[in-house]
């Protein structure tokens, strides 16, 4: 299963250069429209980047890339990506012309060497991409949720659908946790849990006030790289005992979070992003009037 993830994302990557070496290459005008995801994350590209930044981003990148190449096909990618110098301002079949004249061969040739590059440089961020992706110690990480804050509801309810992927054979149980600020400790006035479909909930331990984990058992043993899909819903304590804003963030590993909130009659005072690195991605976080 691993070996075609990897297969799968070489070729991604190929597709991606492919697609880019068109007309202008990195010197295209609309070059931020035209970089694929595997691309985006292997140039370090973020949403708040403008143009210049991108170019700059995509160029520095791929020149280093490229420079591990031996010398043709590192020539040969330049020159198709319009990195070299020779390159500059000039559409891909004139790129191509020029690297067929320099190496004394035919345009067919010279396209079967920026093939070859493209191929080795495919594998090059695939390889990196894999070595450099966090581990997860709990056997999974989340694929994407989607989250709907209920505050319109007392007490208020936080409802996700989570896709998950294991990362090791045999995965049937896993942890989920749900923090609220002010917690409370009287037995019967917790945080609680149910799941709508993908898994049941085997245990629930208190780990300190305002603080819960809940044990699940999946509805099925899962193979590594296997995806699952499973929902649960949170039903918190009155609204009262909270402080007066909530912050929702994938604590571990999470590729895609949505979090979408039904506010009723009460209104945010302001709601903000707080960006993180690394693979947690992005928190949100609401703040109303006491």
């Amino acid at each position: 299963m691993s070996g075609q993830r990897s297969v799968d994302t070489a070729e991604d990557i190929v597709h991606e250069l492919n697609d880019l070496r068109r007309g202008r290459g990195v010197n295209a005008a609309n070059l931020g429209t035209r970089i694929g995801p595997r691309l985006r994350v292997a140039c370090s590209l973020d949403d708040t980047d403008g143009p210049a930044q991108i170019r700059r981003k995509v160029v520095s990148r791929l020149t280093e890339l490229c420079a591990g190449l031996p010398a043709d096909l590192q020539l040969a990618a330049e020159v198709a990506l319009a990195l070299h110098h020779e390159g500059v301002g000039e559409f891909l079949d004139r790129r191509i012309a020029w690297l067929a004249e320099h190496f004394d061969r035919d345009p067919r040739t010279a396209r079967r060497r920026v093939d070859t590059a493209f191929r080795l440089l495919g594998e090059r961020v695939d390889d990196e991409t894999v070595r450099t992706e966090p581990v997860s110690v709990d056997g999974w990480y989340v694929a994407s949720l989607r989250a709907v804050l209920r505050m319109d509801l007392e007490p208020a309810q936080l409802i996700e659908e989570r896709r998950i992927v294991a990362t090791v054979d045999g995965l049937s149980d896993i942890e989920v946790s749900l923090r609220a600020p002010k917690g409370v400790s009287e037995p019967g006035e917790l945080i609680t849990a149910d799941m709508p479909y993908g898994g049941e909930i085997v245990s629930v331990q208190h780990v300190n006030p305002g603080h819960m984990r809940f044990h699940i058992r999946l509805s099925e043993r899962l193979r590594r790289g296997q995806q699952h899909d499973y929902a649960i819903q949170f039903t918190s304590y009155p609204r009262s005992w909270s402080e007066a804003y909530d912050l929702l963030t994938p604590l571990d590993r999470c590729e895609d979070f949505v979090v979408r909130v039904r506010f009723g009659g009460e209104k945010p005072d302001l709601v903000w992003q707080l960006r993180r690195d690394g693979t947690q991605g992005m928190s949100y976080g609401l703040r109303w009037s006491a």
